[in-house]
């Protein structure tokens, strides 16, 4: 198989991104993705082999920043506070940006005529996300710096803390995002919250 060289896939996901939003996940063609790129449809399906793999990497992409911030606090190993704070930042960040709002919209509007999208969506993005953020909650907790008995409920609790109500207001349109101050606001309950409920003294 010819790879694609790295500015064509990207050429690709972004033309991806842009034709998804634009026509739903029905109403996009591989055929449309090509011609934005621009890239032949050999090209194209030498790196995605379908739609429904191109869209998981679009999805995928969405979520790389907060998932090499979710490697390198847990390489670097910083104190709870900081780490957890960055990781939420980062997780903040992510799901309040326009174009994850919109693609938010987009699986669940796609969800009834596609089932198996959705599964195909989370094994691309929040799955890996919240394995990562378990397994630095698990190194924390065996240095002995969190109590944390159930690091994938801890997890969850976590992300959706930070998500919550507000992105729910989001997704309906009853607010554009969050500005910094917010975003700072948020991020700092959550982690404070988080760190009283698993024993942290700092």
């Amino acid at each position: 198989m010819t790879k694609v060289p790295t500015s064509k896939r990207q050429a690709i996901l972004d033309a991806a991104k842009r034709v998804f939003l634009a026509n739903g996940y029905t109403g996009a063609s591989m055929d449309a993705i090509a011609e934005a790129a621009p890239v032949s449809k050999p090209t194209l399906y030498s790196h995605f082999h379908s739609k429904p793999e191109l869209f998981a990497a679009v999805i995928a992409e969405q979520c790389e920043v907060l998932l090499v911030t979710l490697s390198r606090v847990q390489t670097e190993q910083p104190n709870p506070v900081a780490g957890l704070k960055a990781i939420a930042r980062a997780f903040v960040d992510l799901i309040y940006a326009k174009e994850s709002l919109d693609l938010y919209r987009l699986i669940i509007a796609e969800q009834q005529n596609f089932p198996d999208l959705g599964e195909l969506v989370y094994r691309s993005g929040p799955e890996p996300v919240l394995n990562r953020l378990s397994a630095y909650l698990g190194e924390l907790d065996r240095c002995g710096a969190l109590r944390t008995s159930d690091v994938d409920t801890s997890s969850r609790l976590l992300l959706g803390m930070l998500q919550g109500a507000q992105h729910f207001r989001c997704l309906l349109g009853l607010q554009p995002g969050l500005s910094e101050a917010e975003k700072d606001h948020l991020v700092d309950a959550a982690v404070s919250l988080f760190l009283k409920g698993h024993a942290y003294v700092g």
